[in-house]
């Protein structure tokens, strides 16, 4: 099962560039097929080039499929990594004192491996609780691409029913019963450039850019920190239940210091609970920028990025809830349900009546999407056996 991961760390498989999209979903048809499992690649064709996403599965007999879905793009890497007196490359992983490190390690290739792992160890047993159902896609980083298509036409294509869902995408801390949703965009302030020694004939974008994101911190955000799910927080949370969260993640303005610019552009990303419908969150922010925006008489500009995750939730008294937490206290000594701060795939099934959850091994310490990216074995093992636990009748 390492092996396989490090094999899989290998293979550079940046999202932005849709790169050794093809390499990698060989390399995992390949192995699917050499544990005895049936395979398929549907294939989602975009004005961007193709997304190669294999499902690979085996009829043992349940009466019940159940998919264990994770993904092989990764976000980029670059530059050598420095691990103590150690130094290598991101895509050229090393394995030391019981951790994997290497872009994609944690996020998402060794839920990869495990999950293939697992089935291996399945199939061998001959009868499950679960029909095993491997679904490895692309373009998760950049919008779930791969995961939507083979939702909307993947599964018909290879003659397979989703009835259960393992998001294995998330931390080890905790089942996941469901996850925020997520908006973001820019807001773009428009002003009149100008000499920064003759400002009073100017009007300061970046001036005006503080004060609606001053305003919108202190009005919009606490209001949207106000709306609360049912759905617990994961551990080490500030609030007990999973809440609204705003952020200003970009300011961009200007390329001198004695120039005033004629624009600046705050950017933002909204996470909001799954009991809320994106386009009320949507309503609710444009009317909290028009209304700071009438205030100072500036001329503002919103735009909202199209995503495909609108958040997701799973009932927690679902039979399958209880199944997944009895498999995961033999393993991690606890039944923690909470709901994910950010945005995974389960969303597509969750919102087709799907029983959906989310694991996996990406821990705080595992420094997913950063220099130094890592996994724990042992994390590994845990989630593989649990999984096997789950499928064993």
């Amino acid at each position: 099962m390492f092996a396989f991961l490090m094999e899989l760390v290998k293979i550079d498989t940046n999202a932005n560039e849709r790169k050794n999209y093809w390499n990698i979903a060989r390399v995992i048809e390949e192995k699917a097929k050499e544990i005895g499992l049936n395979t398929y690649i549907h294939v989602h064709r975009d004005d961007k080039g193709e997304v190669p996403n294999v499902i690979a599965w085996a009829d043992l007999g349940a009466d019940k499929n159940l998919v264990l879905l994770s993904h092989y793009d990764v976000v980029p890497a670059g530059g050598t990594w420095r691990l103590g007196d150690k130094t290598f490359e991101p895509f050229d992983p090393l394995r030391i004192n019981g951790k994997i490190y290497g872009r994609g390690a944690a996020d998402d290739k060794s839920a990869i491996a495990l999950s293939l792992s697992a089935a291996s160890m399945i199939l061998s047993k001959g009868k499950a609780k679960y029909n095993p159902v491997v679904v490895v896609v692309g373009d998760e980083e950049v919008g779930g691409t791969g995961v939507f298509a083979v939702a909307e036409k993947g599964f018909k294509e290879a003659g397979i029913r989703p009835d259960r869902v393992v998001v294995i995408d998330a931390a080890p801390d905790f089942v996941g019963i469901g996850a925020s949703g997520v908006i973001g965009g820019e807001i773009i302030v428009k002003g009149k450039g100008g000499h920064a020694g003759r400002p009073f004939v100017a009007i300061n974008p970046v001036h005006l850019a503080i004060r609606i994101a001053d305003d919108l911190l202190t009005g919009f955000a606490q209001q949207h920190a106000s709306c609360m799910s049912v759905i617990p927080s994961p551990p080490g949370s500030p609030v007990p239940k999973v809440w609204g969260r705003f952020s200003i993640t970009i300011m961009r303005a200007g390329e001198k210091h004695n120039v005033i610019p004629d624009k600046a552009v705050l950017g933002f990303d909204i996470r909001f609970i799954p009991e809320e419908e994106k386009d009320s969150v949507i309503s609710k922010f444009l009317a909290a920028v028009s209304s700071i925006a009438a205030r100072y008489g500036a001329n503002v500009e919103v735009n909202i990025h199209e995503t495909l995750n609108p958040g997701w939730m799973t009932d927690p008294d679902h039979e399958f809830v209880s199944e997944v937490l009895d498999s995961y206290e033999k393993f991690f000594g606890n039944r923690r349900v909470a709901g994910s701060l950010g945005g995974n795939d389960g969303f597509i099934f969750a919102r087709k009546g799907i029983p959906t959850v989310s694991l996996g091994t990406i821990g705080l310490d595992s420094r997913a999407h950063a220099d130094l990216e890592n996994v724990e074995e042992e994390i590994v093992i845990k989630i593989r056996d649990l999984l096997v636990d789950l499928m064993t009748p």
